[in-house]
């Protein structure tokens, strides 16, 4: 026995207290820059039907005076029975069909929202959620295409452009970012569809069993999503600017829809309130973005992840897609 040990063994032998280091775990932060949208709340649009909330977000901006696209029939659907709680769900690939670029998701009944009891206020209570069939487009919308938009009259080039913006980055395959929600409603109707209902993202996003990230319950990975590589990182994994859009096949969500998670934040149609449990007022401050994009850390770029943006926001962490009625 060596003489450290035997010294141990008679100093408990002699009921000799010995000292006890406690460590405490530390968890990592998430890096904010000026260019970040905002982390851990979110913006909804007013579905028509359904009383408004007159709760304002964390973060009030300029009230919009944009057209809002017709939110009718997005009532949320409240269970007499609260759903189960959230645990580690299967990955579930659904039926789908891919036309034009969009994708048809055949609608149903899902859970929306986190139950995570650690999760942020504003995607809690989850709840259960129905809604009719859609189409989402499978990619973001991309530079060139709101180029093409730009140059036929019917779109405002964005407020800003240069920095990390996309815009004039030289490559047509980027999401265009910095685009702030009234540019972004405007584009989708005048490609003759609308901005998706925050029920319908989620949907799209996670299908209908409560998955974590589109591709399944794993934290991300940069062959999955372009978010900070960490938590506790400030590194992007797609360094300087976000991926192509649709660059990142392995993080298809069960649908098939790309770039749920990461890449830009992708505004909706609706108003912020603070919770997913509640309706979305019928007008506000801000709108909600979903997904996290390249400057998010992963914790914030979930299925469930909620932020909000003043309708005049446009930062290079900030982006769209559009969709369509069936």
């Amino acid at each position: 026995m060596s003489r450290g040990r035997l010294a141990l063994v008679l100093a408990l032998a002699a009921g000799m207290p010995l000292p006890i280091a406690l460590a405490q775990k530390g968890g990592g932060a998430g890096v904010a820059t000026d260019d970040t949208p905002g982390k851990g709340a979110a913006a909804t649009e007013p579905p028509p039907v359904g009383a408004a909330t007159e709760k304002e977000p964390p973060t009030p901006g300029a009230s919009a005076t944009a057209a809002t696209p017709d939110l009718e029939g997005d009532e949320p659907d409240h269970a007499s029975t609260p759903p189960p709680k959230e645990k580690p769900a299967p990955f579930v690939k659904q039926p789908t069909v891919l036309k034009d670029g969009m994708l048809r998701i055949p609608g149903g009944r899902f859970t929306m929202g986190s139950s995570d009891k650690k999760a942020p206020p504003n995607e809690r209570p989850a709840r259960a959620a129905t809604t009719p069939p859609f189409w989402i487009d499978k990619t973001e919308v991309t530079v060139g295409a709101y180029r093409a938009c730009v140059e036929r009259g019917g779109c405002a080039r964005p407020p800003r452009t240069s920095g990390a913006c996309t815009y004039d980055m030289g490559d047509p395959q980027l999401p265009v970012s910095c685009v702030p929600w009234t540019s972004a409603n405007a584009f989708c109707l005048a490609v003759g569809k609308r901005l998706p209902r925050e029920i319908e993202w989620e949907l799209a996003a996670r299908g209908t069993t409560p998955i974590r990230y589109p591709w399944g319950g794993a934290g991300t990975a940069c062959g999955m999503a372009a978010t900070l590589a960490a938590d506790n990182s400030a590194r992007s994994c797609s360094g300087k600017k976000p991926a192509r859009a649709g660059a990142h096949a392995n993080g298809a969500s069960p649908y098939g829809v790309l770039d749920m998670s990461g890449n830009v934040e992708e505004w909706v149609a609706d108003w912020y309130a603070d919770s997913v449990s509640e309706l979305s007022p019928r007008a506000g401050a801000s709108h909600v973005l979903r997904g996290g994009g390249w400057l998010s850390i992963p914790s914030l770029a979930k299925t469930t992840s909620r932020n909000w943006g003043s309708v005049r926001e446009a930062g290079p962490n900030v982006g769209f897609r559009c969709a369509r009625d069936d």
